[in-house]
């Protein structure tokens, strides 16, 4: 199992009805959201779907302050919608 494989599984264990509402997390939901999915943008390799995680994964990095929810939840449905081609792109890179 990868460091990848490892966070997917984690975001799976954690949300196992699928993509979470952003707007009902606590800030340490949202936090810890924010450091997984992060860690995942940092291990992809380039594809479509690894485009949009690194600009995601720049815009986790950079952010100077929390990021509004909405953007959040954009981020988070994005994650979980391609979860499974992340996996996919995870087991060949």
């Amino acid at each position: 199992m990868t460091l990848l494989d490892g966070e997917i599984e984690n975001l799976r264990q954690k949300f196992p009805d699928g993509t979470p509402n952003v707007y009902a997390l606590s800030d340490e939901q949202k936090a810890w959201l924010h450091m997984k999915i992060q860690s995942i943008a940092e291990e992809i390799v380039p594809s479509q779907v690894i485009s949009q995680l690194e600009k995601i994964g720049n815009r986790l990095t950079h952010a100077t302050e929390d990021i509004p929810d909405d953007e959040m939840q954009r981020i988070v449905s994005f994650v979980f919608e391609n979860m499974a081609e992340i996996e996919n792109i995870s087991k060949i890179g």
